[in-house]
This record gives C-alpha cells, structure tokens and sequence, in this order.
C-alpha cells in the first residue's frame, strides 16, 4: 500500500498538538486525581472546552522545528536556533526549565555548546516529530539531527536519547497504518537499535526500560503507569509522595516509556489512545504531545476525529505548517529521487 506522507505528516503534528492540549488542564495532577472529575472524558471535553484552550511549548517548539526544516531544505543548526528563540516572542506558554534558560542563552549570543542545560528532561523529545517524519528515509542522518537538535538546549544524554527513539519510531510508523498493523517486537528492535552500541550508560539503561515496556504490554495501563512513571529517575529527582501511584515524570525515560506503553495499548483508535494519554497523569502534557505524535502518524489525519482537531487552537495553521514540511520532503526525497532514476 503506498504510503499518503501528506496525512502522515498532517496527522502527526495535530496529533502532538491534540495530544498536548487535552493533556494540558492536567499537568501535574495524579491520575486517579484527573478520573474523579469526570465518567466520560469525550462529554467532558464537549462540556468544558474553554479548558482546552490552548496547547503549550510541547507544540510551540514542535512547530518551530518544523519551520527550521523548511527553511533549511533540511536540518541547519542556525536555522533551528533562529527559531527558538523566536518562540520566546510567541511568547513561551508553560516552558521547562531546561529550555526556556538555554535558549535564552543562545537569544544572547552565548554558543550552544555552553548555553545547552545539563538536563535530563524530555523538552527535546516534545518537539522532535518533525526531523523524524522529515528523514524518515534516511536512519543516519535522522539519528545524527535527532542528536544535534537536543544537544542544542539539552546536554543530557537521556534528552538525546529520547529525541533518537521517538524521531526513529516516527519514521517507522509512517509507512504502517491500522489497516496493515505492525510487529511489536520489530518496532522494538528497530527504536532499541538507534541508541545501541554506545558508550553512554544512560542509554544502555533506557534500552532496559523499554525491553520492560514490550514485556509488559499484558498488564493493565494502570499497572503500566505506576510501573513506568518514574523509570530511570534517580534521587534527588524521585519523588517518594508519588511511589506507586500514576505521575509520570518529566525525566525523559519515563515520560517516553509512559508514551510508547499507552500507544501501544490503544492501537484501534486514535481517540482513545489520545484520551488515556492526555489523562495519564505528572507530566500530561507532554505525555500527550510525545504519544500524540506516535498515535498521529500511525493513524494519519483521516483517522483523526475533526472535533479532535478542531479544539486545537489555530489548528488550520498547524495543517498548513505539516503540508509545507512535507512539500520540502517531497521535493528532496521523492521528487529528485524520481529524477534520479529517469
């Protein structure tokens, strides 16, 4: 079946965007604290949609990602910076800590290589979708620019890692759909193989929390959420309050696990994995954004409930944004290699 990029691109970027706007109202709440106020989250939402106003600089920085390729032609390192610290105009709509102080940094003049915070956090990982639907033919050079667009803000390797694992997944789901489905185990071998063979031991240990993922696809969410929702974390980041329960937080490992464990569970339709996701709990948010851009190109925007899309705030832009990436990767990667081959 020949792949549509054009809705694999549109559905990714509102799927981060969705994602991130569902999950916003209830960052930092427990999950069992979020289920209390509602029975049904879809008349939820019906009933209280000015609560879901707005997305945040998940989907800000997401999108700005996606202008630097444009105007790259590709990835360039000036680009993406010009960008971000653009977004400190948008201006910045509940930005972490790790970002917003680098890219001030880099406003200033300061080199990345200094301004970069030495944060394990997954703000990189939020905005990588676009770099892995935009090399999502070519592994390298998508793994290389994953790297390069953390370490611009984040010299952390378990930021890094984040940004390869779900730039990769990106670029293996884009040629899936619902209809064919997938091997579980091949996604896993494909991701865990992206930051295999390296010298970081942060990214030997990731690879162990995802082999615990793909074995624990039987349990239930639930059980799945306390299990993962602190994976990785060291003291003093482990917060002792939240110790079995479901709070996913913000370290990059767990949020990423947390993501990949609810799309997983949910691949029969983009509406309920984007619900369990945006509702998880700690970091939902985010959560939301990262799972959402996984659930987008895995279903494609024809798959996307149009209510879903457009309680996304300037949704048509997000759209518009998602079509001009896709037109430069047509250009480069399928126009020229058509040409290539005459």
């Amino acid at each position: 079946m020949k792949t549509d990029y054009l809705d694999k691109f549109q559905g990714c970027l509102i799927g981060v965007a969705v994602g991130d706007t569902l999950g916003h109202p209830f960052e930092g709440i427990l999950r069992e604290k979020i289920y209390s106020r509602f029975s049904d989250f879809k008349e939820f939402i019906a009933s209280n949609k000015k609560l879901f106003n707005t997305y945040t600089d998940d989907t800000q920085l997401t999108l700005h990602t996606a202008k630097a390729l444009i105007q790259g032609s590709g990835f360039n390192e000036d680009y993406l910076i010009r960008e971000y610290v653009e977004w400190l105009e948008d201006p910045p709509i509940g930005p972490g800590y790790g970002c917003i102080s680098s890219i001030q940094k880099l406003k200033y003049g300061i080199s990345w290589k200094k301004a970069a915070s030495n944060s394990g956090g997954n703000g990189t990982t939020m905005r990588v979708s676009p770099i892995g639907l935009f090399y999502n033919k070519d592994a390298i050079k998508l793994k290389n620019f994953a790297l390069q667009s953390s370490n611009i803000t984040h010299s952390h390797p378990a930021a890094s890692a984040g940004a390869i694992v779900i730039a990769r997944a990106i670029s293996f789901l884009i040629n899936k759909t619902i209809e064919t489905e997938f091997s579980v185990d091949e996604f896993f071998n494909v991701i865990i193989s992206s930051i295999s063979n390296s010298r970081e031991e942060i990214w030997d240990q990731f690879i162990e929390i995802l082999n615990k993922v793909k074995n624990s696809l039987n349990i239930s969410l639930g059980a799945g959420l306390i299990k993962f929702s602190q994976a990785g974390v060291k003291a003093p980041y482990f917060i002792e309050d939240y110790l079995g329960k479901a709070f996913v937080h913000p370290y990059t490992l767990s949020t990423v696990a947390c993501a990949i464990f609810i799309f997983l569970k949910y691949l029969n339709s983009f509406e309920e994995c984007i619900f369990q996701l945006a509702t998880a709990g700690g970091d939902s948010d985010t959560v939301g954004a990262i799972g959402g851009s996984l659930a987008g190109v895995y279903f494609g925007k024809g798959n996307i409930p149009p209510d879903l899309i457009q309680i996304v705030r300037g949704y048509k832009d997000i759209l518009k944004i998602s079509e001009e990436l896709w037109l430069k990767f047509k250009e480069i990667y399928i126009t020229k290699s058509t040409q290539n081959h005459l």
